[in-house]
């Protein structure tokens, strides 16, 4: 609780935000005052589905709690409808704000100039973030992208992957797991912040979930030109001014989830050359969807960077305590199957590592309008390595 008055004033700082009297924030209700709320490709990157639910269920959840509320989806929401046309909006029309320059632009042109390449540390929290963009804080940009400035602050921050030493002759090479995605796929290009971000290297981020094996098995079905059938479906080069990050995006389609076959090479083994760089989910609930049991199995044997952003300081600091136990408890069925001699990889299920919750400075800002809810719960509001990055020491 004592976390609060530095969360009120994340969001005091925006002219546009709203703190009702019960200390909560009706995100639904600003995206109303800028007139994009709503659903499907005609609201942009701001299409959502309707209901309550912050999450789609899931297989495992389908028909066991029948009380429960439903998502109550918009009738024919799909997400990521405008991955099935063959051409993406330009960021000015998908933003779908009346005064362009409240857009973080991704297209330069002689109204707009790109931003300079960061120095290290120089985006550290909204207000940084703003500055360096040349952004206005009239712009409700901090309502969509805390999504890929979150997974910035895993990468750079909480899993220290970046290398500050890149050049353009030495670039650095990331590929990145993003596992659980949903509303995300309508809003694909805005992770190209990260290229802008991230000077000197070539990132690729593969998506993962039900939501978007459900979109390419239906692409490739009904609309086999679209976007969503193509190898990436969303590429970007930053301006050499800003570092010259690059960006390319994949979908995931083999299945729904994130399995130990994603590890296998065209051998049906698993090799250094088939693993991530990172594995990351957010707003993950790894405590509320068994799904999360074999990327967590995975990445520990593996020694695979994960990290993640949670809702809440008392669950994510609840996963962080009991971690220890859960892979210690996989090891342990292991141990009963593959018997001594020892195996390195089950090793790695009883390594102690640290697991060290954070704020995430690029939450969304305002409070979850939960009524149930006073202490601190926010989109994207805490992080923790699930399995920290072992080759770097923290910063």
């Amino acid at each position: 609780m004592k976390r609060l008055p530095y969360f009120q004033s994340e969001l005091k700082q925006f002219p546009w935000g709203r703190l009702e009297s019960d200390g909560t924030c009706n995100h639904d209700l600003l995206k109303a005052r800028f007139r994009v709320l709503g659903s499907g490709p005609k609201f942009g990157y701001w299409s959502l589905p309707g209901g309550r639910r912050p999450h789609d269920e899931t297989s495992s959840q389908r028909g066991i709690r029948p009380g429960e509320m439903r998502s109550n989806y918009t009738a024919g929401y799909v997400h990521g409808e405008v991955l099935l046309g063959n051409k993406w909006p330009s960021d000015i029309e998908a933003w779908k704000l009346k005064d362009s320059k409240l857009v973080p632009k991704l297209v330069f042109d002689g109204e707009s100039k790109p931003p300079p390449q960061p120095t290290a540390d120089q985006v550290k929290d909204w207000k940084s973030w703003y500055e360096w963009r040349g952004l206005d804080v009239a712009s409700p940009a901090a309502i969509l992208m805390d999504f890929p400035l979150s997974v910035f602050y895993l990468v750079t921050k909480v899993l220290n992957l970046v290398d500050p030493s890149g050049t353009p002759e030495h670039r650095q090479k990331l590929t990145i797991h993003y596992i659980g995605a949903e509303v995300e796929l309508n809003f694909l290009p805005l992770f190209s912040e990260l290229a802008l971000l991230m000077p000197n290297t070539d990132i690729t981020l593969i998506f993962f979930g039900n939501a978007v094996a459900n979109l390419v098995h239906r692409a490739r079905r009904e609309y086999p030109n679209s976007l969503a059938t193509r190898d990436f479906v969303w590429e970007y080069k930053a301006p050499e001014i800003s570092g010259g990050g690059s960006l390319k995006i994949q979908l995931y389609s083999e299945s729904g989830t994130w399995s130990e076959e994603v590890l296998e090479g065209p051998d049906g083994e698993i090799g250094r050359e088939e693993l991530p760089d990172a594995l990351v989910g957010l707003n993950a609930g790894i405590a509320s969807y068994p799904e999360w049991t074999t990327p967590l199995k995975f990445a520990a044997m593996f020694d695979i960077p994960f990290a993640i952003t949670e809702y809440a300081e008392q669950t994510i600091r609840q996963l962080a305590r009991d971690l220890p136990a859960v892979l210690e408890s996989m090891g342990m069925q292991y141990e009963s199957i593959y018997p001594p001699p020892d195996d390195p990889l089950i090793d790695n299920l009883f390594k102690r590592r640290a697991h060290t919750v954070t704020v995430n400075p690029f939450h969304r800002p305002g409070q979850r309008p939960l009524a149930h809810v006073r202490s601190p719960n926010l989109y994207n509001g805490f992080a923790v390595p699930i399995v920290p990055n072992s080759k770097s020491s923290p910063s």
